[in-house]
């Protein structure tokens, strides 16, 4: 899913230099040298400058980070208009854009052969028949995705459908991203399952895209600091940092924060976690307990969690639940579906009843996401959100 860049070894060797004295300026706080040379980069060919530099001018100026996107499109420079949606979907405050709008980018993109842009389409308009036709773009441009990512119900012949269906289509699936069929377990930790919220495209991809990238879980050693391998915490885990955050990763802490009802600022990184057979997590808070001074340092990066959201991306066979042992509760594992619970009251006070585990995956495996929420703005929401 990589961006296309020049194949010609010297211009590549020389835009990759000027990138990297751009990202030294910008450390330096001398962000107009930075500019500068982002925009050597790009006049020389690199789409990782353009996209680079389109990013710092929406910091600046929506409208003219949009313009130049569009002429960058025009010059040939693929996954500019991709950039264009999500920039206007996840990061305009102002919501300056329709869902036509983001629709035609997309689907620009995707009849160019952009595999980030059909990705995304399908993953919106999942539930749709005509999302056949992106399917079928999928198997067109990238047959071995197509193949680990489609299920094996999925349609992927050519599909005879006109651009205002597909345009309703997906503005039907974005509207569906505010809208949950919810059930509620317990009130005095606030424990909710949102049933199928995730779409069977965006669990698959997640487990597909990270899954090479998972390492050991470790837990937070409460004097030194430092994260350790403890028995207490079993299977493997990689963080959703920044760089990795597509329009799969932003839609679904989208989704999270539509669902449990928090502003995005005020989220930690979320992390994607696999347990194997007989793998688990014992029981414990979520909340930052304790009086070390390693535990208080991490209240200050937006207070305590007050809310942990987890999402499921595949059915367990056996074991695996999300239990509650002071409220004898256990939560299944099933694909698609959103859980969160409150981990403090409205006034700070650890609720002991959110007190839970994860249980020994007893046949298959188990995948899902975590996303803790803190009080106040967090440092990975400040990078992120602004």
């Amino acid at each position: 899913m990589a961006i296309q860049t020049q194949t010609m070894n010297k211009p590549v060797m020389d835009t990759q230099s000027l990138i990297r004295q751009a990202i030294a300026c910008f450390n330096q706080n001398d962000p107009q040298q930075g500019k500068a040379l982002l925009q050597r980069a790009a006049d020389a060919g690199s789409a990782a400058a353009v996209l680079y530099y389109a990013d710092i001018l929406f910091k600046e100026d929506k409208p003219s980070a949009y313009k130049y996107l569009g002429q960058q499109w025009q010059r040939g420079v693929k996954g500019t208009l991709h950039r264009r949606a999500l920039l206007r979907c996840f990061f305009d405050k102002q919501n300056s854009y329709t869902n036509d709008v983001l629709f035609s980018d997309l689907h620009e993109e995707a009849i160019d052969g952009d595999i980030q842009s059909i990705v995304a389409l399908i993953s919106v308009m999942q539930c749709a028949d005509v999302s056949r036709y992106y399917c079928a773009l999928l198997q067109q441009f990238s047959p071995e995705l197509a193949q680990q990512l489609l299920h094996a119900s999925y349609t992927v012949q050519e599909a005879s459908v006109t651009s205002t269906e597909l345009s309703q289509a997906f503005s039907t699936g974005l509207q569906g991203w505010q809208q949950f069929n919810c059930e509620k377990i317990n009130s005095d930790i606030g424990l909710v399952v949102a049933k199928a919220a995730l779409t069977d495209i965006e669990c698959r991809y997640m487990m597909l895209r990270f899954s090479s990238l998972l390492q050991p879980s470790q837990i937070v050693d409460p004097v030194s600091g430092t994260a350790k391998q403890n028995p207490y915490r079993t299977g493997s885990m990689v963080a959703i940092v920044p760089e990795y955050l597509d329009w799969i990763a932003l839609g679904i802490e989208l989704k999270m924060s539509a669902f449990a009802g928090f502003a995005r600022q005020n989220g930690e990184v979320m992390n994607l976690i696999h347990y194997d057979v007989q793998q688990r997590y014992l029981p414990h808070f979520d909340a930052i307990v304790g009086d070390t001074s390693t535990l208080s340092s991490q209240l200050r990066n937006g207070g305590q969690r007050q809310l942990t959201v987890l999402a499921y991306l595949n059915t367990v066979s056996a074991g695996g639940e999300t239990s509650f042992p002071k409220l004898g509760i256990k939560v299944p594992a099933q694909a698609g579906d959103m859980l969160m619970f409150r981990n403090i009251d409205a006034a700070g006070k650890l609720l002991q009843a959110s007190y839970h585990a994860g249980e020994p995956v007893q046949a298959g495996e188990k995948w899902l996401l975590s996303k803790w929420v803190r009080q106040g703005v967090t440092d990975y929401g400040t990078f992120v959100y602004g």
